[in-house]
């Protein structure tokens, strides 16, 4: 099934467009092989590293393929977003490229590296509340009062043509690919892969690896309808995220094939396999897929050509978490 009539939801004349317009200031990041893992699962896996790409991220993707379509007067005042670090960092990085103030809100438990890192690019960090969700609603009232031009990180139709342009990458290298596993936030990254994936191939199997506290989609794809947490639990800062974004939730219903769960133990796990054996640093929320694999939960049959997307490695190797490890 293929949504038409959502707001939300790019073309392919967009998402190529996407791809054209952020394509000289931005890495195509690599679709590496890994053998310990294809070895692990008894099928072939690749993974698409977007833990190479400007900021660490693949967020710049959707950022600058907004960012270049501001016209004039929505550039005088500045742009702000609400983050739990990734979209920070690419929209400091975006609007420092295009000499435009930065403002980032972002909760106060926020990953320290990723604050710094907002800072280090020039831009504002705001911090408050203790989830996205709070941060984003302090963002909106700022916005407002100052006359911001907004970067919502997921509910918007260029962000989500941007992230696209990583299922276009995806098919120019394997056109063959069966299975692609990409994580859950907000949305925006599984909406802009599986929304391309499906209109150009739409036989390849999408699945959606998202946090078990904080499984949504997950849930809200379980009771057919858009469904928001009552409270959240992972250490995958990107991945936590109560609410479900009812026209984000169509998309993703229609394009994405299966959801699964992985703990955070799993995802730590994760880390450590890709770090040891592939050599990649990955942040939690970027180790999902990968949880996915290694635990089981992606129940993938034999034969099948795997990419898993890392989606980040802005791991903060002097906090808590690497005490863990």
């Amino acid at each position: 099934m293929t949504v038409t009539d959502n707001t939300l939801c790019p073309s392919k004349s967009e998402i190529n467009a996407a791809k054209q317009r952020i394509s000289k200031l931005l890495h195509r990041t690599p679709l590496l092989s890994s053998n310990a893992l294809s070895q692990r699962i008894g099928n072939e896996v690749w993974l698409k590293a977007e833990n190479f790409q400007k900021t660490g991220s693949f967020k710049p993707r959707g950022v600058f393929n907004k960012m270049l379509q501001l016209k004039e007067n929505e550039r005088e005042n500045g742009v702000i977003t609400a983050s739990a670090g990734n979209n920070g960092q690419a929209v400091a990085y975006a609007a420092a490229h295009e000499n435009m103030p930065g403002y980032v809100v972002m909760p106060k438990n926020a990953n320290q590296s990723k604050v710094a890192a907002v800072r280090d690019y020039g831009a504002t960090a705001i911090l408050h509340g203790n989830l996205w969700d709070d941060a984003y609603a302090h963002s909106l009232l700022l916005a407002k009062e100052r006359s911001l031009t907004y970067f919502h990180p997921f509910k918007d139709r260029d962000i989500i043509a941007g992230q696209g342009t990583i299922g276009l990458e995806i098919l120019e290298e394997i056109p063959d690919v069966n299975t692609v596993l990409v994580p859950i936030g907000g949305g925006g990254l599984i909406a802009g892969i599986s929304t391309t994936l499906k209109l150009f191939n739409p036989t390849i199997r999408v699945i959606g690896v998202e946090p078990e506290g904080s499984a949504n989609f997950k849930t809200s794809h379980e009771t057919g309808n858009p469904v928001d947490l009552k409270s959240v639990s992972t250490l995958a800062d990107g991945l936590a995220t109560q609410q479900t974004d009812e026209e984000l939730f169509r998309i993703i219903e229609a394009n994405v094939d299966n959801f699964v769960t992985v703990s955070d133990d799993a995802m730590l796990s994760a880390i450590k396999f890709l770090l040891e054996r592939t050599k990649l640093l990955s942040e939690v929320s970027g180790a999902a897929t990968t949880a996915a694999l290694l635990s089981g939960a992606a129940q993938l049959p034999p034969g099948t050509k795997t990419v898993a997307v890392i989606s980040g490695g802005n791991f903060d190797v002097s906090g808590k978490l690497a005490l863990k490890m």
